[in-house]
């Protein structure tokens, strides 16, 4: 499976977006999600208006109250639900909930849906959503949004074509860091790299 398979190799530049010399207190999220990808660069606006709301019809329905607010929280919580949608889309090979959470300009993004549907036009998909992620934190960046990041421990699992195993993937874990900016009423994904 091309970039989904738990690949550590970074799309771009491999540099991840600067952090705040401020950094907020970290938010250990008890919930486990899963998801995989690759990574690269990108930049997005903020904008400051806003309730926290959004457009609930342009989001996904199962996204938590918690992702849809303009808070530190919700950065970290939509930071999260992003990459276990990610990882949910590799296996069901669905991308359409992963395009309504990233700006058109999140270049390892992009590439991550392109890889996705090429595999599932092939009958390629994951066995499972492999993926637990742990120690999600949010801290503000200078420039715009939060930097969030998590561990991402990645069992070992299956990638199918037409319901036969075409490959094993090993187990492994790694860093992933996200730029989540608020624009238009809702968080969205401007890049994301790992690490």
């Amino acid at each position: 499976m091309a970039v989904l398979t738990g690949g550590l190799a970074a799309c771009g530049d491999n540099s991840e977006p600067q952090e705040s010399t401020t950094t907020a207190s970290p938010i250990d999220r008890s919930t486990d999600s899963p998801s995989s990808s690759e990574s690269s660069s990108s930049s997005g606006s903020e904008t400051s208006s806003g309730d926290g709301s959004g457009d609930d019809a342009e989001l996904p329905d199962d996204l938590p109250a918690e992702a849809r607010e303009n808070t530190k929280e919700g950065a970290a919580a939509f930071g999260e639900y992003y990459y276990d949608a990610m990882a949910d889309a590799d296996h069901t090979g669905d991308t359409s909930d992963l395009r309504l959470l990233a700006l058109d300009t999140c270049s390892p993004c992009k590439q991550a849906v392109t890889d996705i549907e090429a595999d599932a036009k092939k009958g390629q998909t994951r066995s499972e959503n492999p993926n637990t992620l742990t120690k999600v934190q949010a801290s503000e960046r200078p420039d715009s949004g939060y930097k969030v990041s998590m561990n991402v421990d990645v069992k070992p699992h299956h990638v199918y074509e037409n319901g036969e195993i075409v490959s094993d993937v090993e187990a492994t874990n790694y860093t992933l860091t996200e730029h989540v900016t608020w624009q238009d009423g809702k968080w969205q994904i401007s890049d994301w790299v790992i690490s």
